[in-house]
């Protein structure tokens, strides 16, 4: 199935160090598997460390975007939310939010996980 984004949402009780064991894989999810310029590879390297120093404070990650897979990984400012998006409708999302999901699930990470949830998609779809 085509979307948009998905969307984790956490409960009020989540605390964001608990994505540090499980975030480089969550990353490794949205760069994609293909073979990445050593250029580009440093620069998601520098990107993943920047967002585990703020994961390890407790802090909410400051997101991440590949160039390769075009997902974007966004952390709303005012809500316990993960996101992936996708510049247009995608089977990659849904593929993304699988992979995701199984990881968070060993982890014992709960969520809730909703489709097509951004303002912005609804604004694309009354365009049409």
């Amino acid at each position: 199935m085509k979307n948009w984004s998905a969307h984790f949402k956490f409960d009020d009780t989540f605390q964001w160090k608990t994505l540090e064991k499980c975030f480089p894989e969550i990353m490794d999810v949205i760069k994609g598997d293909k073979k990445i310029p050593q250029e580009e590879e440093q620069i998601i390297m520098v990107r993943l460390e920047l967002n585990m120093r703020e994961i390890q404070n407790n802090k909410k990650p400051i997101g991440f975007h590949s160039e390769e897979t075009n997902l974007n990984l966004i952390f709303p400012i005012d809500r316990k939310e993960m996101i992936i998006a996708h510049y247009n409708p995608s089977e990659s999302v849904s593929e993304a939010a699988d992979k995701i999901s199984k990881i968070l699930k060993a982890k014992k990470i709960k969520f809730t996980l909703e489709f097509d949830q951004m303002k912005l998609i609804e604004l694309v779809r009354n365009r049409r």
